[in-house]
């Protein structure tokens, strides 16, 4: 999977003078078969021909029949032989079959898949040991699991039963502590977007308050679950979660955008008012309908975007180019300048909107 890293340095690959092929592939064996796959791809690479180097389609080619695994839902390879460009990215979610042949990587489907699959850390909790869990692109990966070593009933009646319970709780405690210790140092390298866990109301109860703050906040919600529960279970209940949440947020982030557009501060809707947040840096939260594109022109000194048919840069007087596509520029420059893009799925408010609109950082 790409990380963020990968993701801005395709974003600052240069304008090239030899073509850059981007071709993205839906390969879930589960929709099609491996024929069926290698079919679309003769097709994208016969479109890609007229315009890209013969031996980046060659490469290419030669990638799907010899070296490619099989094991991911969908691929994205990046190539221009003549640049020392080659670069091939395995993904866990399928992407929507496309070629593209322009002077630089074509990522904004990346950037739309890695908006539309925040990263999910599940922690299954109980007195006695703890399971971690990332949920991806509707994929569940477990980590490996803290476990504890809780004595176990002691049939001792009276005063001494009492003591011996309250032993066995503190150990419960301190084991549902060193959990959460081991999630807070697991959170340092994975860094999740957002916190589910699972297990009983007490435990789950319990292991959040021995989070710091920072942590507390990404906990969406809970679900009930037995420590023996399968990835698959813990996939379904994790997932549900996860859909509701995100449908929620969109929906209330759009809400916010409409309302505060209308007072005149913190927000831009529409085209023209959203890339001019962009241009200035002050987009915190890009809100964009899936499809969404117009054509307009970009500045080929400063990268300014704008619908407008004008010849010359308003802002460093450089000619202006046009481009396909100026929503894609205003994702690439929204994720370079560390804002969140968000895809809304369900957006007849945002489509009334003009399909796109952005909260400010101020």
């Amino acid at each position: 999977m790409i990380d963020d890293k990968d993701l801005k340095a395709l974003m600052d690959y240069g304008e090239s003078e030899n073509p850059v092929v981007s071709l993205y592939l839906d390969v879930d064996l589960t929709k099609r078969t491996k024929e069926e796959v290698m079919l679309v791809l003769r097709g994208l690479l016969k479109e890609a021909s007229a315009q890209a180097d013969k031996a980046d389609i060659e490469r290419i080619r030669d990638f799907f029949t010899l070296e490619y695994d099989w094991q991911a839902k969908g691929v994205a390879v990046f190539s221009c032989e003549k640049s020392g460009l080659w670069q091939t990215y395995s993904l866990a979610a399928p992407v929507q079959d496309g070629v593209y042949v322009m002077p630089k990587p074509y990522v904004r489907s990346l950037v739309i898949l890695k908006a539309l699959h925040d990263r999910y850390g599940i922690a299954l909790v109980s007195r006695e040991q703890a399971r971690f869990f990332l949920l991806l692109m509707g994929e569940v990966m477990e980590y490996e699991g803290v476990v504890g070593s809780i004595p176990g009933r002691h049939k001792q009646g009276g005063w001494a039963q009492a003591r011996y319970q309250r032993h066995i709780d503190e150990r419960a405690a301190q084991q549902l502590r060193s959990a959460a210790e081991a999630f807070v140092n697991l959170y340092s390298k994975e860094k999740w977007n957002y916190i589910i866990l699972g297990g009983t109301d007490e435990n789950t109860n319990m292991f959040q308050e021995f989070l710091p703050s920072n942590l507390r906040e990404l906990v969406i919600g809970s679900f009930a679950a037995d420590m023996t529960a399968s990835t698959r279970e813990i996939r379904d209940e994790a997932l549900a979660l996860a859909q509701a949440f995100e449908k929620k947020r969109a929906a209330s982030l759009v809400k916010e955008a409409v309302t505060k557009a209308a007072k005149g501060k913190g927000a831009a809707i529409g085209l023209d008012d959203t890339l001019n947040a962009v241009r200035e840096g002050r987009v915190q939260v890009l809100l964009v309908m899936p499809g969404f594109k117009a054509s307009g022109r970009a500045c080929e000194n400063c990268g300014y975007v704008t619908v407008q048919e004008i010849e010359n840069c308003p802002f460093c007087s450089a000619n202006m180019v046009e481009v396909p596509d100026v929503v894609e520029r205003a994702v690439e420059q929204t994720f370079k300048a560390n804002g969140k893009v968000v895809v809304v799925q369900d957006g007849e408010e945002l489509k009334k909107a003009g399909s796109i609109a952005a909260l400010l950082r101020y």
